[in-house]
């Protein structure tokens, strides 16, 4: 798994939703393993696909506009949030298809991200908003 397999296999369903590129950050180092990040902005919210061997897997996360392009499982700004800790939706998916090739694991988070984008940017958007 690498950086440009995110552009490979989600930039449909990203650039859907109004998000562009925003930076790559491909050779990362998180628990003395190799980790990247790859940072897309919105209209009204910044989301991270990451990936660590030291996690074994890959996260999205989402923060405000103004958070810093920072890996997110370090997270010194303690800006960027766990989209699925973010959504309250329920799904159906079961564990990854492991042991399967790239596009069924793709395909999975293609679908795990249409689930809980929506419900995750809404309560990071009404988290932060002033009272």
């Amino acid at each position: 798994m690498s950086s440009s397999d995110v552009e490979r296999y989600m930039a449909p369903a990203l650039a859907a939703r109004g998000f562009r590129l925003d930076g790559i950050d491909a050779e990362l180092v998180y628990g003395e393993r190799p980790a990247w990040a790859v940072f897309y902005r919105g209209q009204d919210c910044k989301l991270q696909i990451c990936w660590s061997e030291r996690e074994g897997g890959a996260d999205f996360m989402l923060a405000q506009l103004d958070a810093p392009n920072e890996f997110g499982l370090g997270n010194p700004s303690k800006t960027w949030k766990f989209m699925l800790a973010l959504s309250d939706a329920p799904d159906s998916l079961g564990p990854p298809p492991l042991g399967k090739g790239d596009g069924e694991l793709w395909a999975w988070r293609n679908q795990l991200f249409a689930i809980h984008f929506e419900p995750a940017r809404t309560a990071l958007l009404s988290r932060d908003r002033p009272r």
